[in-house]
């Protein structure tokens, strides 16, 4: 566990040392980066680069085309194996189910490491969608925070400005000499209110230059895909095993092809899938070591270049990037409080009217929460807030989710490797296996005494006696008669006569003479002949009377007919 563990947690920092990034991104930022003409490229990761997107296709490019030679291979091997079906030979698949069971559980184990790591990358992704949220939900603060500022200016004070120009012009008349003073104010804080609206307006539209919105949404919806895809795609790969041990385990001819047809898919689903991963481990690498080049030219629409830079770099002696704009709206603030002061002042003298102190109160109370605004602003849009969460981001994209598409990456890889040893040594073994013969009927089982016997034993002994009975009749054809039929001859038991010291032969608990023991290689006489020869019977009662207690209880006797030669 020693070398997982390592690979799990080890982590060096990046370029910048602002985060921790996995081994992992160095290795795969090792990478060559080679074009088409095997020219280096620069690995800094610019999806918009045609150059950077030509290498990385190079190298999706090789697991694709080992697949093409792997199917190929497979071609020729079923081809070659059609050719040998006509193979008699018996051989023995003891060390095939061997190696299918050993090679199983070893394919297992990296299915299993799959599974690790999409649940690893799942999670990290979750984390970078957390933490974009946040970074996302505290930029929309500064940004309602901002248009609330444009909204006191422009609809609160500008508003409350207009409706003292009309009351004020009235009751004020007949003093010319006061009626200057105030007009003179009136625009002077018309003016600054319209500067306190385009300040907060430049604010804000730097602050939609940070808009990203996009990014947790757009990981929602991949991870709402991805996820279950992916887990479904190593059950299947994982269900095929359990095919294959269930076809070990009972010999089973059938789920052995079953497993051949979908290891045969499973190699498709495995290189493809190295393909994809193999691509983002690379590009995500490039992103990890180096991610301000394209985080600028992401959020850079507005040409705010050196805003995007306080909140990437966050230096502690770099200045506030809002610190000019939120000064200049609090001295116009500062100047809207000393105007509205001073004509409160004049009017209290020359005009008592309630309108005209309900205008004068609501624009120091507009101005009070201005100043407020200001100060949370000033205080949110310090670049501490934003760059943490973009640490937490990077960490955990560079961390948790690039190690996670990497041991899916080695899991897809390792499969398919295994599934080729597989699926070939499964297709040489249910190619061996030989179909068993059915038993017709049962051995207890009474049948007709008739009937040939439908046993290979029997035939063979029947091919055998036929073979047997052709040599004699061959050999006897010139010095005896030949017989007219073809089953054959019932066995002549020679009689019992005295027995002999010289060469007795025990049979049957007694013993013949020599020319007994020759009288079985001549076949006993028909009826016929007996009956042509009276004196026969008186002759060998004996003979005639073992003769027909055989006979008895063998069946009928065959006629023989003699011819001579």
């Amino acid at each position: 566990m020693q070398p997982m563990d390592y690979f799990l947690n080890a982590t060096v920092p990046s370029p910048d040392g602002q985060y921790n990034v996995s081994l992992v991104a160095q290795w795969f930022h090792k990478v060559p980066h080679l074009d088409i003409r095997l020219n280096p490229v620069n690995s800094t990761f610019d999806p918009n680069d045609n150059e950077y997107l030509e290498a990385l296709g190079i190298l999706v490019a090789i697991p694709g085309f080992w697949l093409i030679l792997t199917l190929l291979f497979f071609l020729i091997f079923f081809l070659c194996r059609c050719c040998d079906v006509n193979s008699k030979k018996k051989r023995k698949l003891t060390c095939c189910k061997c190696c299918l069971f050993l090679f199983t559980l070893i394919t297992s184990s990296a299915i299993a490491v799959g599974f690790f790591g999409n649940y690893q990358s799942h999670e990290g992704m979750v984390e970078v969608q957390n933490s974009s949220s946040v970074e996302l939900q505290h930029l929309q603060f500064l940004r309602n925070k901002t248009q609330n500022v444009e909204s006191l200016f422009d609809h609160g004070i500008t508003s409350r400005l207009d409706s003292l120009e009309r009351s004020l012009t009235g009751p004020l008349v007949k003093n010319y000499s006061v009626l200057p003073i105030l007009s003179e104010k009136l625009v002077a804080m018309k003016r600054n209110a319209t500067r306190g609206v385009q300040l907060a307006i430049e604010i804000n539209n730097k602050l939609t230059s940070l808009d990203m919105a996009f990014i947790p949404q757009r990981i929602k919806e991949i991870e709402q895909f991805r996820w279950p895809i992916t887990m479904a795609i190593f059950s299947f790969l994982f269900l095929i095993c359990l095919i294959l041990l269930c076809g070990v385990c009972r010999h089973s001819r059938c789920l052995l092809i079953l497993f051949s047809v979908l290891g045969l898919l499973s190699l498709v689903v495995c290189w493809v899938m190295t393909s994809l991963f193999l691509g983002v481990s690379v590009a995500g690498s490039d992103f990890c070591m180096d991610p301000k080049p394209f985080l600028r030219k992401q959020f850079s629409s507005t040409g705010e270049t050196v805003f995007i830079n306080y909140y990437l770099n966050c230096d502690v002696r770099s200045k506030n990037a809002f610190e000019n704009s939120i000064e200049q709206m609090r001295r116009l603030n500062e100047n809207l409080q000393e105007m509205n002061v001073e004509m409160d002042r004049i009017c209290d003298t020359y005009c008592r009217l309630t309108s005209v102190q309900n205008d004068f109160g609501s624009i120091s109370s507009q101005i009070t929460q201005i100043f407020q605004l200001l100060s949370e602003i000033e205080s949110y849009s310090q670049c501490s807030h934003v760059h943490q969460e973009y640490i937490n981001t990077m960490n955990h994209s560079c961390k948790e989710t690039l190690e996670g598409v990497a041991l899916m990456l080695v899991s897809s890889s390792a499969t398919g490797l295994l599934l080729t040893l597989l699926v070939l040594c499964a297709s040489h073994t249910w190619i061996n296996i030989r179909k068993k013969r059915t038993v017709i009927g049962d051995v207890n089982e009474e049948t007709d005494p008739f009937l040939p016997p439908t046993s290979a034993s029997s035939t063979v002994s029947s091919a055998n006696s036929k073979r047997m009975r052709d040599n004699f009749n061959t050999s006897s054809s010139t010095t005896r008669p030949r017989y007219s039929h073809t089953p054959p001859q019932t066995p002549h038991f020679p009689s019992s006569g005295p027995v002999t010291t010289s060469t007795p032969t025990p049979i049957n608990g007694r013993s013949i003479i020599r020319e007994d023991q020759l009288s079985f290689l001549t076949p006993p006489p028909s009826y016929e002949q007996v009956g042509q020869h009276p004196s026969h019977p008186q002759h060998h009662p004996q003979l005639h009377q073992h003769h027909g207690q055989h006979h008895q209880a063998v069946g009928p006797h065959y006629v023989v007919s003699y011819r001579k030669s």
